[in-house]
């Protein structure tokens, strides 16, 4: 696997967010110091690396359209878009969630100073996503618009040395649409999508409100709870590429074994709300492919 292709205007790469929204969404979870519902904390979150998306794409005099980028919901027994309507497209460019949030808040942040005061700024905040929790997780039928959207979207790059789409499957829980042979199928076929690059690479995020004895990016099975929901997750997760090694073993506070290479996967399980920023941090850390 490649993995190195450069993100340009003519060669950009696809990021497509899969969000939980089930009614266990509801539940508790603790959001820099305070308890909000899962639901909320995971919204915040990906409004947050929405905006470094776009801020990446800025460059003097407008954006490049280095990211095609879609986010898709799932709860009861539908699957939509959360992005703002821009026509008939899931998929936004930087400049267009830059130029449609669907709403522009104030919000409060304190910094502590190196002297030990706290100094308060107020800062204007875009709105994307915003939070929802109902009913069933309909998360066979996520993964099958994922590939629908990716399917087509390699279609039209098709040939093009363009860097694999990411996939970020943020859940808190087990389908209610299908078994785990369905689940597993579904996923294979979404990573069987490729580039001249690579294939599409898929990481799941299983958060918990607690976030107790959280286990992120696994070399192997054996790093993970007995638990046959959580073994699934890591068979269908993608092997991670060596260009995020670094910040992988960063996070783990790892490295690889004497004389043997590790492997780690794109998943996360028992994960809390930092757990999750950093693992999507890492997920669309192609900086240095931008050209």
């Amino acid at each position: 696997m490649s993995y190195l292709a450069r993100i340009t205007q003519n060669t950009p790469t696809a990021v497509v967010l899969l969000v939980d929204q089930s009614g266990s969404m509801s539940e508790p979870a603790l959001w820099n110091g305070h308890t909000v519902t899962k639901a909320q904390a995971v919204a915040t979150a990906i409004n947050t690396l929405l905006a470094e998306l776009i801020a990446r794409s800025r460059r003097d005099g407008g954006f490049q359209t280095y990211y095609d980028i879609a986010v898709v919901g799932y709860s009861g027994s539908e699957v939509r878009s959360l992005l703002p309507s821009v026509g008939e497209a899931w998929f936004l460019t930087p400049e267009e969630l830059a130029d449609n949030p669907v709403e522009r808040r104030d919000v409060q942040r304190i910094r502590r100073l190196p002297d030990g005061r706290s100094v308060t700024t107020v800062m204007r905040e875009n709105v994307w996503v915003r939070p929802a929790a109902e009913w069933n997780t309909p998360m066979v039928a996520a993964f099958t618009e994922a590939h629908r959207l990716l399917k087509q979207w390699c279609g039209r790059h098709k040939g093009q040395p363009c860097y694999p789409p990411t996939v970020i499957h943020i859940t808190d829980g087990e389908a209610t649409d299908g078994g785990p042979e369905r689940l597993a199928a579904a996923a294979k076929k979404l990573r069987s999508l490729a580039t001249a690059d690579g294939n599409t690479l898929l990481i799941n995020v299983h958060i918990s409100g607690a976030g107790s004895n959280p286990v992120l990016f696994p070399a192997s099975a054996e790093e993970l709870p007995k638990d046959r929901y959580a073994r699934l997750l890591f068979d269908i997760s993608s092997p991670m590429p060596a260009l995020y090694r670094d910040e992988i073993a960063l996070l783990r506070g790892t490295a690889p074994a004497a004389g043997r290479e590790e492997t780690p996967r794109g998943m996360g399980y028992n994960a809390n709300m930092t757990d999750l920023v950093r693992m999507m941090n890492i997920g669309t850390a192609t900086s240095n492919l931008l050209l």
